[in-house]
This record gives structure tokens, sequence and C-alpha cells, in this order.
């Protein structure tokens, strides 16, 4: 008994004395500045040293995450919040045995938003015996997306497989997720430009690490869960804001007007790029539109089946997702649609009704007009067509809106954008709606008029406009990948002149508000062409 008391004893004796110690010298939090050599100091380090072409560092490690490089400039990119003040809690160390680390550059001394922003650089000395070789860390205010591909294939037109990792900026626990992937280029004439876009795949193999590959579904960034993902170049269009904010708005009106357990719009992440140790750029990471977004019933779930077409040209659909043959049977919809919509006006004005959904088309009519959507026309439009109440109905959703307020094409400069003064007073004429307007089917003029007085209230007013492009050009420009994809790719188109874009955006609604009391006076005004 007596030596049950003394045990007891002596451990409440050890907590006591812990819990002094500790209120007295509380563990330090690791900081960035751990590893930082004085002046004297550094001078001291590099006596006897010698510079090698040798890559000495490998993997610079923060926050037990190993840190994307561009070997060729031997710089390592940590993405952190750009909107707090405060630098992140963490030390760089080294993951390679036997080589020493020491930070030249004190980054806590610094404005941390200004160095984001100013992409600031800060110098490691990695050193191993007499051996030593300079490289640079840089913050950044994105999430990172890391790609490595088996054997460092270059990411082409077949599929190239490997591992992708992203590294969230927002926070520094539990702030990677990682995966197998494929990729491959996509996209129709933006294959054309140096910088491509990419659709990634990702997968997962069994836990012994052997067999088939399966589909892996991750969230990221918010979207949805899932295993396809787009990575969008946004290379010819010279704001990077114009899609967010056309998709943005989209969300926010027409996609919330669609009755559906799916969402009938796309979203959009920025994100910076690494490709097999290379700086890639600024990019945008985009769920697909497909048949799970539209919540469609795929071939072999149900019949009758759903189906969702895209125009990629004047008179060119092509018939989304995977399907054992096609057959005359699976545009049935679409080409009873196109039939109508060219029919004379008494059918047209009867039967169209029964063939779509006229508030939807309706809702894109105005947006097509609100963010002057010229490649929208007559390419970059789903159609799903649900069956409903015995017959297929046609919804519409607009796609791909980098050619829209004010950009057209540039046909002298290949596959890239110029600005155009005369479009900001034209009709955008989609002939949908156009003929919508002058039939005047189920009221569609008045319909019209008083959805256009509803949305300058929320997504189409002065507010909401200006208050997310600074919101954009915050997470393109303060992040400071703007300027890191201007260098990379100074081919591209950079502007960054939003002031601008805000004053137009606002103007084009002003001249709308005029127009828009009586869309069939609208019909009149000119119509742009290429």
């Amino acid at each position: 008994m007596r030596e049950k008391r003394i045990a007891l004893f002596a451990s409440l004796f050890l907590l006591a004395f812990a819990c002094a110690f500790f209120l007295f010298f509380p563990v330090r939090e690791p900081a960035m500045d751990d590893g930082l050599l004085t002046w004297q100091e550094q001078e001291e380090a590099f006596e006897g040293l010698k510079a090698t072409e040798e890559d000495l560092l490998t993997d610079l490690i923060f926050a037990g995450e190993s840190l994307p490089c561009d070997r060729e400039s031997r710089t390592f990119y940590l993405p952190v919040n750009m909107d707090t003040k405060e630098w992140e809690q963490g030390a760089f160390s080294c993951g390679q045995k036997g080589v020493k680390l020491y930070l030249l550059d004190n980054p806590l001394t610094d404005d941390k938003q200004e160095a984001v922003r100013q992409g600031k650089s800060y110098r490691l000395l990695a050193v191993r015996g007499d051996a030593c070789r300079e490289y640079r860390v840089v913050f950044t205010g994105l999430p990172i997306l890391e790609l490595h591909t088996d054997a460092d294939q270059e990411i082409r037109y077949d599929e190239a497989y490997g591992h992708m990792r992203l590294l969230l900026a927002n926070t520094k626990e539990d702030w990677s997720l990682e995966s197998r992937m494929s990729g491959h280029i996509r996209g129709g004439s933006s294959r054309l430009n140096h910088k491509k876009s990419y659709k990634m795949t990702l997968y997962q193999q069994n836990q012994t690490g052997v067999g088939a590959l399966r589909p892996h579904q991750l969230p990221l960034l918010g979207m949805r869960k899932d295993d396809e993902w787009l990575l969008y170049a946004m290379y010819s269009e010279d704001t990077k804001v114009r899609d967010k904010l056309c998709l943005d708005i989209w969300n926010e009106s027409g996609a919330l007007g669609i009755e559906s357990s799916g969402h009938y719009g796309y979203h959009m992440e920025y994100i910076e790029v690494f490709q097999n140790d290379v700086y890639w750029g600024l990019y945008g990471l985009m769920e697909p539109v497909d048949y799970k977004q539209l919540d469609l019933t795929k071939e072999g779930e149900a019949q009758p089946e759903d189906f969702l077409y895209k125009q990629k040209d004047p008179g060119v659909f092509e018939l989304k997702g995977n399907h054992g043959a096609e057959d005359e049977a699976h545009f049935q919809p679409l080409n009873t649609y196109l039939a109508c919509l060219e029919a004379e006006d008494e059918v047209f004005r009867e039967h169209i009704p029964e063939l779509i959904d006229v508030d939807g088309a309706l809702e894109v009519w105005l947006y097509l007009q609100a963010v002057i959507g010229m490649d929208n026309v007559e390419r970059n439009i789903f159609y799903p067509a649900r069956y409903e109440d015995g017959k297929y109905r046609i919804y519409f959703m607009p796609w791909d809106m980098d050619y829209s307020w004010g950009n057209v094409h540039d046909f002298e400069a290949g596959n890239r954008t110029r600005f155009s003064e005369e479009i900001l007073t034209m009709r955008i004429a989609w002939r949908l709606g156009d003929r919508l307007i002058e039939s005047d089917v189920a009221g569609a003029r008045e319909k019209a008029a008083a959805r256009w007085r509803k949305l300058r209230e929320t997504v189409y007013s002065d507010a909401y406009l200006r208050e997310h492009i600074d919101g954009y050009a915050h997470q393109v420009t303060d992040s400071g990948a703007f300027s890191r994809d201007l260098i990379r790719w100074e081919s591209g188109g950079h502007n960054d002149d939003y002031e601008a874009l805000k004053d137009l955006a606002c103007d084009r609604m002003a001249f709308l508000d005029t127009w828009l009391s009586d869309p069939l006076s609208y019909l009149e005004l000119e119509e742009y062409v290429e």
C-alpha cells in the first residue's frame, strides 16, 4: 500500500513539474527564419565552399510537404494564404541526408502580402561537404497543381500517365491531395496555342499497389467530387477574368432557373501548374460539363435515355457521353428542334414551347447580350435533351466564354483575341432568342424585359460587376501568378487594366437598359458579324 502511495505522489510530482516547465518554457513553433544565417555567418559558411552544378536540394520541405520546383531556375514555390498578414508557421527543411540547408534571406522581415504580390524570391543555400548550390523560394497566393508523368513524358494528345499533387494555399494542415492521373491536350482551336489546355483523369490502385487502375474521385477546391477535371490555359484572354466572370454570372442566374438535381453550369478556380518540374503558369481548374454534372440519364441506366449535344460550329453538333452506337434516334430530339427553329412563323410559334425550355432560352439570349458573347452564337452551347412527361425537352447552357466583354477573334494573328470598340453597341444575334422575341412566344417580349430589370438588381448590377472583377483581379494579380504567367508565356495575352474592364461592363449594362425596355426594337440594332 505504501509503495502505491509513493508511486502516486511521484506521478503527481512529475506532472506538476512538467506543467510548470512548459508554462515557463513553452514549446516554440517552428518559424520560417529557422536556419537563417547572419551576414557574418554567411561569410563564414561560404568560406572554403565550392559552387557545384549538381542538384543538391531535390526536396525542400515545409509543414510536412515537399514543395514544387522549377528546376531550370532552381526555384521552389510555397502556396500561402495571401489574405492574411501573418506568415505561416513552419520551417524549411531538406529532404536529403548529408545536405545542410541555410536560409540567406528572411521573409519574416518583409510585408507578406507585398512579397507575394511581387513574387519576391528568397535565397537558400544547400551544402554537402565542401560543395554548395544556391536555390530560391517564392510564395504564391494560389493553390499549386503539380503533375509528374511517367518517364517525364510530355502531355500531348495521347494519354500520358503519372501522378498529380494539389497543394492548398489557405491552410497548412492536411494541405495536400495526391492521386495517380492521366492527361491529354483538349480543346478545339485552342490546341494551336503554345500554352495548352488539358483534361486530367484521376486513378487509384488497390492497397497492394498492383492491379488495374480504378477511378479516384476527389473534391478539389470546393468543387464537385469527381475523377475528371479540366485545366483551362486562359492563353489568349488577356485579363484572365472574363471566363470566370461569365461563368459565375451564369451560375447565379440562368443555372438557378433550371429545375434539376444536377447543376446546369460549371465552376472554375484559379491555380498555378507545374509539369515535370517546369513552371507551367496560371490555369483555371474546371468541372467538365457532362451527364453527371447535369444529372442526365445515361445509356443503359433507364429507358428512355437523355442526350447531351454540343454545338461546335455552325450546323455542327456532337453527341457527348459514351454510347454503344450512334444512330438517327440519338439525334432525333435535336433534329426535331432544329427543324422547328427553321419552320414558318406559325409552326414555330405553336410547337417550339413543346420542344424547349422557353424561359431558359430567353435567359441565354439576355446573357449573350450582356456579356457580349459573340463566340456563342453558333458554337459553344450545350443542348441537354431531357425526357419529361412523355417527350423530350431541350435546355441550353453556354460554355467557353473567353470571347466576351468586347473581345473578338483576331484572324490576322491566328488563334488570338483583339478588342472591338464597335461591338459594344451592337446586338448578339442568337437565332433562337431572336425568333422567340419576334414571334412573342409565350409572352417572350414582356418576359425578357421584366427579367432584364430583375437581373439588373443582381448579377448585372454595377455593384456586382465591379466587386467580382475586383475579386478575380485580386486572385490573379495579388497572388503573383499574373506576372509569372506573363514571363512564362510572353506570347499570350496579358492586360491588367481592370478599371477599364469594369467601366466597359457597366457601360454595356447602361446601353442595354435603354434598348431592352422594348426587346422587339432591340432586334433592329445592327448585329455583330465576324
